[in-house]
């Protein structure tokens, strides 16, 4: 048959083809090495796959056979201990027979023991006592006595020898039992020493492996019990005894074999030819070696499992990256070649259309006789471009920038293009000013120029509008929302400038950190929008009372920063800073009335407090934080001391949260007497931190950090539960306890349950609420607006007591202690130190009238003497606490407390 392909695909279609084929084929010849790339990676990425996989794969083998063999070593020892404890036993049962047959006269009788169960049947066949030549006495089995065994080896050698040992046989026929045996044998010796006979126990070669552990070992696993000199005692795999008749391991352990662990080959060791990790371990003094063998071939299934899918794995990885190396290099050659097409069609317009929503013009240099650039003529442009100047193409094109702009833009134009000649680019972001001849509408463009052959292609874009939003983002990110006040982001750019303006002009300059005294409370009390609003206020009250060129910036919260440009020393500082303070003495009215609010200033200098942004504002707000801890609502400069101060106080603090963590305060107990009775009528329990290496330490130097840090909360926790305790421990000895008080800060009512804190405690450890008081001062209860708080109704509802502290320091009102309930008044030891003065005797009597007149009892606090003691019993005081009576004592010296008053 002929057959012509012409008139399937005539030449001319072939011709066609190859001619689109042909620029890329020519694409390809200049790119060949485009097709290696990613079978390139490919074949790394292989490489680096099977390089780990068999490396992991090794690695996990040798960590399965180092396992087997710690397991073969770890098995072999447990072998050798528990038979060691088997031989020893029948060795005790040898002892204790020979004992009796002693004893006993030597008429001791062995039958029917087996059968009653004296000896257990499942690996004792036969026990029996020879005499002295070699006839059986007594045994076991009735049908032995009588019986001649004198020529076995386990009589021979005790008749042949004198010493007392324990003798182990080979494995043997027994005569008895009919089976294959291992006899345990010991001398019997008469009342002088002489020979006597034997005592002799046989056990089935089981017996030495009972220990088999089936569970580890298997159906392939191998135990055996192996004589010094090569012979086998006993041997099993799985359930299978094996018998010295048919060998089962091939080759002996040699008689000088330590403890070891080997690979021992199937075929030359075992009658089964399966190849097994052997450890071997000797019997100290017995000539045995224990052998344990673990089948490799089922130990290392887990192994084989995970190479095999590991390996599986691996070839899919394989056949996944081959596939994706040609789908790669597919889709890679064809996106080069899409792109070389895309190139070759914008090489022409690329300088005049790369960007997208531009104008673009073709500008061609006019120049003069000496060659200079005197104008420049509009060859072409788009419309975008001509809208751009409010024009048409046409009223562009063939026309010249002269005829457009006069004067400085002229000139401003001609430089721009001129230089864009010169270098090859110009590229810029040029502001548009408004003005008389400016055709342009944009504020802001980008202006690019780009030299192309003779002439200049020029693209103009519009960046009015990102401009504007980049400079509203850049204001937002310098401004504070809340008061329009610069931010701290602002300080942070502008203070390092300015400090190097001021060391360049050799002038001052000030930053004075301020913190708001009572923000907190207000914030608190009348929610965050007027917070809001107070802060606003604030913000304009700084602006007003600082100079015109100083700067007020708000850092966050209630913290402000002014800073001081031109300062010529302290006096300025000092003056500025009383105008702050002074801006806050009207209050500020919210919600219907006017609250106080008072400021904090810090004050660094530059350059004396500091050279750099960092350290001027770190000491202006330690001056700051020095103002807050001595009173408030002052100023103070940085000095070097304050920071120290501060360093201690830290670290005190970094010491009292790890006192909390390890517990080391401890409770000692201030006894309150019954001015009447004379007897302690209840105690105020005080702590005390047990610092190492500085004894314990008062309440005075730590209460007040606790309080500041917010450390009180568990610290008054610790306190309560350690009370707690110790009136349960004074139950449990018989001792009659006596109400406690407590000291409760006004913070652990804000930041706590004290309602569930107090039950917790009471019920932990079985306490009567009624046993417990809780102390608070007046002062602390006036400011915070304690006394109207729903969770003192609850406590005394629980039986806890209340009592109001340091009576006489604070403002409380009469109309105010009726609301409160208070079931005892404290009065606080100021007074008491007065009340031998005619004014002072007379305030206290007024105070315990108006307090018993509202049903509390009544407590003098701080009682040195025995005539204040008089005066207040006189007054009608109820109760008197101070040295006095007692110093706070630890519970074990509270049975030497106070002596009863006189």
């Amino acid at each position: 048959m002929d057959l012509h392909f012409d008139k399937v695909m005539p030449s001319s279609g072939w011709t066609r083809v190859f001619g689109r084929l042909r620029p890329f084929l020519d694409f390809m010849r200049e790119r060949w090495s485009l097709l290696l790339v990613w079978p390139a990676l490919s074949v790394a990425a292989l490489a680096v796959l099977w390089s780990y996989v068999l490396h992991d794969l090794r690695h996990v083998e040798q960590d399965r056979k180092a396992e087997l063999n710690q397991q073969a070593d770890a098995y072999a020892r447990s072998l050798v201990i528990r038979t060691s404890r088997s031989i020893a036993d029948t060795d005790r049962l040898l002892l204790l027979l020979r004992h009796d047959w002693a004893t006993s006269g030597k008429r001791i009788s062995l039958e029917g023991t087996l059968e009653a169960g004296i000896f257990s049947r499942q690996y004792i066949s036969a026990v029996v006592i020879l005499d002295r030549n070699g006839i059986v006495t007594t045994g076991t089995h009735p049908d032995a006595v009588g019986r001649y065994l004198g020529d076995r080896a386990y009589f021979t050698e005790h008749q042949q020898g004198s010493a007392d040992r324990l003798y182990l046989s080979g494995p043997i026929d027994g005569q008895l039992s009919n089976r294959e045996v291992i006899a345990f044998s010991r001398r019997l010796a008469s009342s002088d020493g002489q020979f006597a006979g034997i005592v002799m126990v046989s056990v089935a070669p089981s017996f030495f492996t009972q220990h088999y552990a089936e569970p580890i070992l298997r159906e392939h696993g191998f135990v055996g019990i192996v004589r010094t000199d090569g012979v086998l005692m006993a041997g099993r795999t799985g359930a299978r005894v094996h018998s010295y008749r048919t060998p089962f391991l091939l080759e002996p352990v040699t008689g000088d074999a330590a403890a070891g662990v080997a690979r021992l080959e199937g075929r030359r060791w075992f009658a089964d030819g399966r190849t097994r990790i052997a450890g071997w371990q000797p019997f100290p003094e017995l000539g045995l070696v224990g052998i344990v063998g673990v089948d490799e071939y089922t130990a290392m299934a887990p192994y084989r499992a995970h190479r095999g899918e590991a390996l599986a794995g691996a070839w899919w990885n394989t056949a996944w990256l081959l596939l994706a190396a040609m789908l790669a290099t597919s889709f890679y050659v064809h996106a080069k070649w899409k792109r070389h097409q895309i190139e070759t069609i914008r090489s022409t317009y690329r300088l005049a259309t790369e960007d997208a929503g531009e104008g673009f013009f073709i500008n061609r240099p006019l120049r003069d006789a000496q060659g200079v650039v005197r104008d420049f003529e509009i060859v072409d442009c788009n419309q975008y471009g001509a809208d751009m100047f409010g024009k048409q193409p046409r009223e562009l094109i063939g026309h010249r920038l002269s005829e457009f702009y006069r004067g400085e833009l002229f000139r401003l134009a001609c430089a721009r293009l001129c230089h864009a000649l010169e270098t090859g680019l110009y590229d810029r972001e040029l502001p548009v000013t408004p003005s008389d001849g400016q055709l342009l509408k944009a504020r802001w463009i980008r202006y690019k120029a780009v030299r192309a052959g003779g002439d200049l292609a020029v693209t103009i874009r519009d960046i009015s509008e990102s401009k504007a939003h980049v400079t509203e983002l850049e204001r937002r990110s310098t401004t504070d929302e809340l008061t329009g006040l610069p931010n701290r982001y602002w300080i942070q750019q502008y203070l390092p400038k300015a400090i190097g303006q001021a060391r360049s002009g050799a002038h001052g300059l000030a930053v004075l950190f301020i913190d708001l005294d009572g923000f907190k409370t207000v914030n608190d009390a009348l929610g965050h929008a007027a917070g809001d609003e107070l802060l606003r206020t604030v913000a304009k009250r700084l602006s007003i009372a600082v100079r015109p060129h100083d700067h007020v910036v708000r850092l966050g919260g209630d913290e402000f920063v002014v800073v001081l440009d031109r300062v010529a020393g302290a006096a300025d500082c000092e003056h500025v800073a009383g105008r702050l303070l002074a801006s806050f003495d009207d209050g500020f009215h919210l919600h219907h009335a006017n609250h106080v609010l008072g400021a904090s200033i810090g004050i660094s200098l530059f350059p004396e407090h500091g050279e750099d942004a960092e350290t001027l504002l770190k000491h202006a707000d330690i001056a700051m934080y020095s103002v807050k801890t001595e009173g408030k609502g002052s100023f103070r400069f940085f000095e070097t001391r304050l920071f120290e101060e501060i360093r201690a106080r830290l670290e005190t603090e970094l010491e009292l949260r790890s006192a909390l963590d390890q517990h080391q305060f401890i409770v000692h107990y201030q006894p309150r007497v019954d001015l009447v009775a004379g007897t302690a009528s209840s105690m105020e329990a005080l702590v005390r931190w047990d610092r190492p290496g500085q004894g314990l330490t008062g309440p005075d130097r730590f209460i007040q950090l606790a309080e500041d840090t917010g450390l009180i909360v568990p610290l008054g926790e610790q306190v309560l539960d350690s009370v707690c305790r110790q009136l349960a421990e004074w139950q449990r000895d018989g001792v009659a306890p006596v109400p406690v008080s407590v000291n409760v800060s006004p913070r652990q009512f804000g930041q706590s349950d004290m309602l569930a804190v107090f039950r917790s405690a009471t019920e932990r450890h079985g306490v009567d609420p009624r046993l417990l008081e809780i102390e608070v001062t007046e002062s602390s209860m006036m400011q915070n607006g304690l006394g109207e708080a729903a969770v003192f109704r609850q406590l005394r509802a629980l039986g806890i007591k209340l009592c109001i502290d340091d009576f006489g320091t604070g403002y409380s009102s009469l109309s105010q202690l009726q609301k409160l309930r208070f079931d005892v008044l404290k009065i606080d030891r100021a007074f008491v130190l007065r009340i031998e003065h005619p004014e002072g005797g007379t305030l206290i009597a007024s105070m315990i009238a108006m307090a018993h007149a509202l049903g509390m009892r009544v407590v003098a606090e701080g009682v040195e003497n025995q005539r204040q003691m008089q005066l207040l019993r006189t007054l009608g005081c109820d109760e008197g606490q101070g040295y006095y009576f007692s110093r706070p004592l630890a519970p074990a010296e509270l049975q030497r407390a106070a002596a009863p008053a006189r």
